[in-house]
């Protein structure tokens, strides 16, 4: 598992200040239901071809996965995106909200396969389950790693619901949903801090979401909200 969230400064520049936004300046749709088709066509469109520079093939890569499944949430079928909680324990970024992913293995094909293994290792996702729909831009660390975040959509979305995965307990301690559109709302952002970096501005989003199943708050912050922000601004857009 990859500790994505507390090398957010050294990630970030890859991203564009576009795409870091406030989501004020975005018209976003209202219609939160039955949006399974429109989402995923939407996301779909960001395409599966490599999103990185030349020198990128040459340096240590990593993926993850960005899990999306259906709920049935009061007669509404509504997109939600899967996440996972480091133990405490953990020497490195214990505690943190993540997204399954990790370093590539040398017998990984590629960043697909990476982000596939880890959420298998990590939760207990079968591949099989999932469809690869969208490859978002890869990012690059100070430290020379590469990290691709790949969008997949989970189906039956069954095999995703948080209370039927196998959760590695050493990496995991915890899986919980949110809904995707709940990052689509800039009312549920719960602070945005302005960081610069090599000469641009970022907007670095933290959220705080009251799971009902678990009844625990979860802090969501860092790259994977960055990562996150990007999909729902994606999916929700007009």
């Amino acid at each position: 598992m990859l500790g994505i969230s507390s090398i957010i400064s050294a990630l970030l520049f890859a991203f564009t200040t576009r795409s870091s936004g406030s989501l004020n300046n975005i018209k976003m749709t209202n219609d939160i239901s039955c949006q399974k088709d429109d989402v995923i066509s939407k996301l779909r469109s960001l395409g599966m071809g490599k999103k990185e520079l030349p020198h990128h093939a040459d340096l240590r890569r990593a993926s993850i996965l960005v899990p999306l499944f259906e709920r049935d949430d009061d007669d509404s079928n509504i997109i939600h995106v899967l996440f996972t909680l480091r133990p405490k324990t953990m020497k490195s970024h214990g505690g943190e909200v993540c997204f399954p992913g990790g370093k590539q293995d040398p017998d990984d094909v590629d960043d697909i396969h990476t982000a596939l293994r880890e959420a298998h290792e990590e939760v207990g996702l079968h591949s099989q389950y999932i469809e690869s729909i969208a490859r978002m831009e890869t990012v690059e660390s100070k430290h020379s790693l590469c990290v691709t975040p790949i969008i997949g959509f989970v189906n039956p979305s069954s095999v995703a619901e948080p209370s039927q995965l196998k959760l590695h307990t050493d990496e995991v301690e915890a899986a919980f949903a949110v809904p995707l559109h709940f990052f689509a709302d800039p009312d549920n952002c719960h602070s945005i801090e302005k960081v610069q970096w090599r000469g641009g501005d970022f907007l670095l989003r933290t959220y705080l979401y009251d799971d009902p199943s678990s009844k625990r708050q979860f802090k969501i912050w860092g790259l994977t909200a960055h990562v996150v922000h990007l999909v729902a601004t994606k999916a929700f857009c007009k």
